[in-house]
């Protein structure tokens, strides 16, 4: 049944593939930096980006800002930055604290969950290393939005195209900038017969660069978010941040704010995504980890 129900959607999706429209794609070529464009774009060979209006696909896009949200009737539910610490008494780090589901890795990453206006909430962290060299490698894989970790037949990650392109609009607030990144693709690998492979299309919305914050005494902290685009299967942003705290330690944190896509695609996709954003999370965590310990 759950499989039938997913290649039900891969059916809808490639059924599409000939309109020049950014959307999840389920192809068997394995994604590049080098063609993931075409991929998301639906094309066999793309040499020009069709002109096209890049939206987001839901209304809360900046839900993971460090202080606001682009609805002020939200802003007192806005998740703050690198939240969770003694000091910090926002509404969502005191549920958080009292009603999250919280356990550890045997690799000391902390995990977190909690279901909250209609949002799936996760949070991952570790202490990856010590130092500001530590935090500017990490400060600069953030930025740009690009790993892939195979295991087994398995392979995920993010892909970010050799040329950034810059599609979407977003304002910006306080500490926040215009991003490095702009459109990027993440992906999954089905292991069949032949590999199946699920690309999303994702756009960078917003950095973050050395910002001290209120919540963090004497540390530095720097960010990138990206949220899902229109044609997407679920919806939501997850954004990245390092810490460097003031007795040198680095840290990392991944926030994930994720609900069903507004479409029928997405509501058959929903239940059965979890273990698979769980795992991306854990993967992408590695990469900056490994990036962290490196000496290049």
């Amino acid at each position: 049944m759950r499989w039938g129900l997913l290649f039900a959607a891969a059916a809808t999706t490639v059924a599409s593939n000939d309109v020049p429209k950014l959307r999840t794609r389920f192809t068997f070529r394995r994604p590049t930096n080098e063609n993931v464009l075409s991929i998301l774009f639906g094309c066999n060979d793309l040499h020009e980006i069709p002109e096209i209006e890049v939206k987001f696909n839901h209304n809360s896009v900046g839900i993971t800002r460090p202080t606001l949200c682009n609805n002020l009737r939200e802003a007192r539910d806005v998740f703050p930055m690198c939240s969770g610490y003694p000091d910090d008494e926002s509404k969502l780090s005191r549920l958080f604290r009292s009603t999250c589901s919280s356990s550890y890795t045997s690799d000391k990453v902390a995990c977190s969950s909690i279901n909250h206006n209609g949002w799936r909430i996760l949070r991952f962290r570790k202490q990856v290393g010590t130092g500001k060299q530590c935090y500017k490698r990490v400060q600069q894989a953030i930025y740009n939005w690009d790993f892939v970790s195979r295991e087994g037949k398995k392979s995920i990650g993010i892909l970010a195209p050799k040329k950034s392109l810059l599609l979407a609009k977003v304002n910006q607030i306080q500490s926040t900038a215009n991003p490095r990144r702009g459109l990027l693709g993440t992906f999954s690998e089905i292991p069949l017969v032949k590999s199946l492979f699920v690309v999303n299309p994702i756009h960078v919305i917003y950095d973050v660069k050395d910002c001290r914050h209120k919540n963090i005494p004497k540390s530095i902290v720097s960010s990138s978010s990206y949220a899902t685009l229109d044609g997407h299967l679920l919806a939501g942003e997850e954004r990245v941040s390092v810490v460097l705290r003031g007795n040198d330690a680095v840290d990392i944190e991944i926030v994930s704010f994720s609900r069903s896509a507004p479409s029928v695609n997405g509501l058959i996709v929903w239940p059965f995504i979890g273990r698979m954003q769980k795992l991306f999370f854990f993967k992408e965590m590695e990469h900056l980890s490994r990036v962290a310990k490196s000496k290049s």
